[in-house]
């Protein structure tokens, strides 16, 4: 499949992240000077993606300000913010408001009139981050492009929060990682592995028109897990891709933010050459 579109989930109410998401949305957090969703267009950006669909929940402007580039500055004043234009150039970024029932399968059936018929389509959540060398999104689309199948990422958890995640159990036969099963939030006991489904996959409109057919799932919300699993029990083909060259970071509650943003910092040489020597004294070192 051509795969030229991506969406971001930005509906989420950052309730984990409160009071700074109670006029904020929790996708806009700064990591370092970047907005925590700019990390993910640019990923995007970076693995050929030209059309980004934001879908937003109940506090949208600030999400509308950060792109509207009509107000940016004359150019050549500010550095950074030439790079920002720069790296939109030739990017539609649709925003579109969440309607429907809760749950992270929900922003897909709001984006689906901007995807073609056939076409595939990166999808991730918005408070997920990859920091990776290869761009975890070009990593999924390698990947499908050499086995044909969907992809999901995945990530290795500790067992105690295997009912955090949809875990996955793959086919004993199977030499590509292809799933046989995925399970949200299974007990400890009955998890088939520790390798989690985070927030990037690559997907088909075929997901999609399974989430407008299935229940309600879980806590009476729909779950994208739940048409992935169905999608496999049709016949359909899920590969698992583990995070390679990097590693998955969140910025959905206070301390995953801090290990992001500090992550980040350690990873730029001139901003570790400058604070490395002030943690350390923070620690004692």
């Amino acid at each position: 499949m051509k795969v030229e579109t991506g969406v971001i989930a930005a509906a989420g109410s950052g309730t984990r992240m409160l009071p700074v998401t109670l006029g904020y949305p929790k996708e806009l957090l700064p990591v370092i000077n970047k907005p925590a969703i700019h990390l993910i267009i640019e990923e995007y950006i970076d693995s050929g993606i030209k059309q980004i669909i934001v879908v937003t929940g109940a506090n949208p402007d600030p999400l509308y300000r950060q792109y509207d580039l009509s107000h940016v500055p004359t150019r050549g004043k500010y550095a950074a913010l030439d790079a920002f234009v720069d790296k939109l150039a030739g990017i539609e970024i649709i925003f579109e408001a969440q309607e429907g029932p809760y749950g992270n399968g929900t922003p897909l059936l709001v984006a689906r009139r901007h995807i073609a018929e056939g076409e595939g389509f990166i999808y991730a959540y918005g408070d997920d981050i990859l920091q990776t060398r290869v761009p975890f999104a070009r990593q999924l689309i390698d990947t499908h492009n050499r086995t044909g199948a969907l992809v999901a990422g995945v990530q290795q958890v500790p067992w105690e929060e295997v009912v955090r995640y949809g875990v996955v159990e793959f086919k004993r036969e199977s030499t590509i990682n292809e799933m046989k099963d995925v399970i949200e939030k299974p007990p400890r006991e009955e998890a088939k592995s520790n390798l989690a489904m985070f927030g990037r996959f690559l997907l088909s409109t075929d997901v999609i028109r399974i989430l407008s057919d299935i229940p309600l799932g879980k806590s009476n919300e729909l779950w994208l897990t739940d048409s992935v699993r169905e999608y496999i029990r049709r016949g359909g083909r899920v590969v698992a891709q583990p995070v390679t060259d990097g590693e998955w970071l969140t910025i959905g509650d206070p301390v995953n933010y801090m290990k992001t943003v500090l992550k980040y910092a350690l990873a730029d040489p001139e901003m570790r050459a400058a604070i490395e020597p002030t943690i350390r004294e923070l620690l004692g070192e």
